[in-house]
C-alpha cells in the first residue's frame, strides 16, 4: 500500500489543455473514484498516474517518492483496463503468471502468489481454462487477478466493467468492493458511472472538462454538491432545477418562491439574502410528491406516467412550463394529463446562485 499525491498536475496536448492543475491527496488503502462525463480527462488523468502518458506540468508521488518521470514499470502500479488483453492461447494459470515469468521470478514464487490470487478471486476451478471458455465476468477476474500477482503499491481499474451487461456489473462491482475490504489496498478507479461511484468509493472525485468540481464521501458529495454540475451528475434520475427567488424571512429562514407556486420557508444556515434574489433551486426526484389538501405547492400536469411496481416515475409539467421529475413510492393510480400540486421536502432543497455555486441552505 502506498498514498497517492498529485501536485498541480496538468496535461497539454499542443495548446489543448485536458487536465488542469489537479490538486489530490489519496491516503494509504483508499479507493478513490474518478467520475465525469466523457472527455473530462478522468483516463488521462489514470494514464499520467500510471506512466502510460507524460505530465505536462506538477509532480506525481506515489509511497513518499517522486513518481513524475519515472518508468511506469518501476512506479509499483497495476493498471485493470476495460479490456481484459488475455492471451488466448494461454490457460488462466498461464494468463496470471506470465507478467512475473516475463520478470524472471522463480517458478515456486509464481506458482505460490498465482494460487493465493486464484483463492482470492474463486478462479481455482477455472485455472486450466483458455480465455475462449470463460464469461465476460470471469475474464474480468482473470484480468484483476493478474494484476494481484504482482503485489503492486498502487492498483488503476480504467472503466474494469463497461464490457459487462447490467446484472454482471452489479455482481462485478461488489466483487470489486469485497476485493478492496480484504487486500485494503490502495486503489483509484475511473467511470463514467455515477452509480458505480457512489457504492464503490470511499471519496469520490468529479471531474469536468479537465478541472475537479468537488472531491467528497459519496454522501457528502450527494447531499452537498457543490455546483449546479455536480448536482446534476450524481444520483439517479438526475437532480430537478427550478428558477425560484429567494428572500429572508428572518430568524434564520428564508422563504423561496417557485414560479406558479405558494412559497415555502426554510432554515438557512448561511447569511441570509437582504432582498429577493434569483436563484436556482435543485430538488431530487425522490423528494418531490404529491401535496395534501391545504399544504403549499405548484401545480402540474403529468405528461408521462412510469410504473416499476415498487415505483411510480412521473414526468410533469409545472404551470409555469418547468419539467419535473418525480418518483413516488408504490403504484400511483395517475394517468397522462392528470392535474396535480406538487410539494417538495424543505428540508432536501439546494440552492444555487448565478454563478452556479451552491449558496446553501
Amino acid at each position: 500500500m502506498a498514498d497517492v499525491r498529485l501536485s498541480s498536475i496538468a496535461k497539454s496536448f499542443g495548446a489543448l489543455t485536458v487536465v488542469r492543475n489537479v490538486d489530490l491527496e489519496i491516503a494509504s488503502g483508499e479507493l478513490v473514484v474518478f467520475v465525469g462525463p466523457s472527455g473530462c480527462g478522468k483516463s488521462t488523468l489514470l494514464r499520467m498516474i500510471a506512466g502510460l502518458e507524460p505530465i505536462s506540468q506538477g509532480k506525481l508521488m506515489i509511497g513518499g517518492a517522486d513518481m513524475t518521470d519515472v518508468d511506469p514499470a518501476k512506479r509499483g502500479i497495476a493498471m485493470v483496463f476495460q479490456s481484459y488483453a488475455l492471451y488466448p492461447h494461454m490457460t488462466v494459470r498461464e494468463n496470471m503468471g506470465f507478467a512475473l515469468r516475463f520478470a524472471g521470478m522463480p517458478k515456486a514464487e509464481i506458482a505460490e502468489r498465482v494460487a493465493s490470487a486464484a483463492k482470492i478471486l474463486e478462479l481455482d476451478a477455472l485455472m486450466e481454462r483458455k480465455p475462449g471458455a470463460l464469461s465476460g465476468g470471469q475474464r474480468q477476474r482473470v484480468a484483476i487477478g493478474r494484476a494481484i500477482v504482482r503485489h503492486p503499491d498502487v492498483f488503476l481499474f480504467d472503466e474494469p466493467l463497461s464490457n459487462l451487461d447490467a446484472e454482471l456489473r452489479v455482481h462485478m462491482r461488489a466483487e470489486i468492493a469485497d476485493l478492496h475490504n480484504r487486500l485494503k489496498s490502495t486503489m483509484i478507479y475511473v467511470t463514467h458511472d455515477q452509480v458505480e461511484a457512489m457504492t464503490l468509493a470511499d471519496r469520490i472525485v468529479v471531474l469536468k472538462k479537465g478541472e475537479v468540481e468537488q472531491v467528497g464521501s459519496p454522501l457528502d458529495v450527494y447531499n452537498r454538491p457543490a455546483n449546479l454540475f455536480v448536482a446534476g451528475f450524481i444520483g439517479s434520475p438526475r437532480m430537478n432545477f427550478l428558477p425560484a427567488m429567494l428572500g429572508a424571512a428572518g430568524d434564520g429562514k428564508v422563504e423561496i418562491a417557485i414560479a406558479g407556486g405558494d412559497a415555502v420557508v426554510i432554515d438557512w444556515a448561511g447569511e441570509l439574502p437582504v432582498e429577493n434574489v434569483r436563484v436556482t433551486t435543485g430538488v431530487r426526484p425522490q423528494n418531490v410528491r404529491l401535496a395534501a389538501d391545504g399544504e403549499p405547492g405548484v401545480r402540474a400536469t403529468v405528461e408521462l406516467v412510469e410504473s416499476l411496481g415498487a415505483e411510480t416515475v412521473l414526468h410533469l409539467r409545472l404551470s409555469g412550463g418547468d419539467a419535473v421529475l418525480a418518483v413516488l413510492p408504490g403504484q400511483q393510480a395517475l394517468r397522462v394529463g392528470a392535474a396535480v400540486r406538487l410539494t417538495f421536502d424543505s428540508a432536501a432543497l439546494h440552492v444555487f446562485g448565478k454563478d452556479e455555486r451552491r449558496i446553501g441552505p
